[in-house]
């Protein structure tokens, strides 16, 4: 069986609408102009005319008068026959005429109610045509379609806005996918050029021996560190993450002591404080978003710089606050810094060591957490990164 088109059903509602409304009016002007028309003399008016009548085997009523007066009978017999013919008669042209008038105006709705439809559906054509015109090289394109703010407006404006997130989220598929693939082969490109070297050795010492191992050593763990961050950002967004309670000011100060050598060979100084506050998630990932802000605020320093983690509770929030001294950042700078393989524009101190991913982990695992991250850049220099989480009560 053949599926009827929206248009084609649109209009069969249409038609069959008129056609119920238009016969439940004919009903009703038939049972108006049925009760309104003259009926026959009645039996009180014959005998208030001297008249009397009488029935047949077969039930007619015949009218008779008394003597000389005959021809009454006669005449109101003759009104009764023309006042019952003429009231079936005029009843039934009713009938037959506005049941004809009915189906010609059917048609007419039907008519009617097609071009209507097309015009309905005709957005939503549109909007089924660019659909299957969509390609990964075309998402650029809208349906912009004008016309009244009404229902199938939002729905085009809804479908472009749609086509705006996803040409987005090529877009930076594609761009992350360049950026990893790059910051991947420099660790390889490293090692490659580290192995040949050697080779082309006719006889090596020990130290160049030792000198290639500790260049290819440190290519791969470069390369180690960039697989595991994107494992872990692929992680985050399939959802596999544990609900548990969480001490977040227990975490914050593990993570400080983890980060105390690394700061002070660097010869940062770091300060920190933590109220007592506890959330609902992912302890791993958790720490590794304190000891990602906590790392990149001490790899992205300068020399003799300061950094302050605290950790804050409002309300129902628990607010994560690091913040460290360096160049001054842009607004703007300070924003991108979150995307994935964004650093910042001046390089800083230890810069070349993060592979770029580390605030876009923050971001991603605060995000899944139902929390939200905020840069500042700081007047004299240097960054303040602020993470807000749900707390428990």
């Amino acid at each position: 069986m053949t599926k009827l088109s929206v248009r084609a059903r649109l209009t069969a509602v249409y038609a069959g609408l008129f056609m119920l409304i238009g016969a439940g009016l004919l009903v009703l002007n038939y049972t108006l102009l049925d009760h309104y028309l003259p009926n026959a003399p009645s039996q009180s008016a014959i005998a208030h005319a001297g008249l009397s009548t009488t029935q047949d085997s077969s039930g007619s009523v015949t009218v008779v008068g008394p003597g000389p007066d005959a021809g009454s009978g006669q005449f109101f017999q003759a009104l009764q026959i023309n006042t019952n013919d003429l009231r079936d008669a005029t009843l039934h042209q009713l009938l037959v005429q506005s049941s004809l008038a009915l189906v010609l105006m059917g048609v007419v709705a039907a008519f009617l109610g097609w071009l209507i439809a097309g015009r309905v559906v005709s957005p939503i054509k549109a909007i089924t045509a660019q659909a299957r015109r969509l390609s990964e090289r075309n998402l650029h394109e809208r349906i912009d379609l004008d016309g009244p703010d009404d229902e199938i407006k939002d729905l085009a404006d809804t479908f472009d806005a749609m086509l705006a997130r996803l040409d987005s989220a090529f877009d930076s598929q594609k761009s992350f996918v360049a950026n990893a693939s790059h910051e991947l082969r420099t660790p390889l490109a490293i090692t490659r050029a580290a192995v040949e070297v050697q080779v082309q050795r006719q006889r090596p010492s020990e130290a160049q021996w030792r000198a290639m191992s500790d260049q290819v050593l440190s290519a791969t763990e470069r390369s180690d560190r960039l697989i595991g961050s994107l494992l872990l950002l692929a992680r985050i967004e399939r959802g596999s993450l544990l609900r548990e309670s969480v001490d977040l000011a227990r975490l914050v100060s593990a993570a400080v002591d983890e980060v105390r050598p690394m700061a002070a060979a660097a010869g940062v100084r770091l300060e920190s404080s933590a109220e007592a506050a506890s959330v609902l998630g992912d302890p791993d990932l958790l720490r590794r978003l304190v000891g990602n802000l906590l790392e990149n605020a001490v790899r992205y320093n300068v020399d003799g710089g300061w950094l302050t983690a605290t950790l804050t509770r409002d309300d129902a929030q628990a607010v994560i606050t690091v913040a460290n001294s360096g160049p001054v950042l842009s607004p703007q700078m300070a924003t991108e810094i979150f995307e994935p393989f964004k650093r910042g524009a001046t390089p800083r101190t230890r810069s070349a060591e993060g592979s770029g991913l580390g605030l876009s982990i923050v971001a991603t695992i605060a995000s899944a957490h139902g929390g939200q991250v905020h840069a500042l850049p700081l007047q004299d220099g240097g960054l303040e990164v602020s993470v807000t989480l749900p707390a428990l009560s």
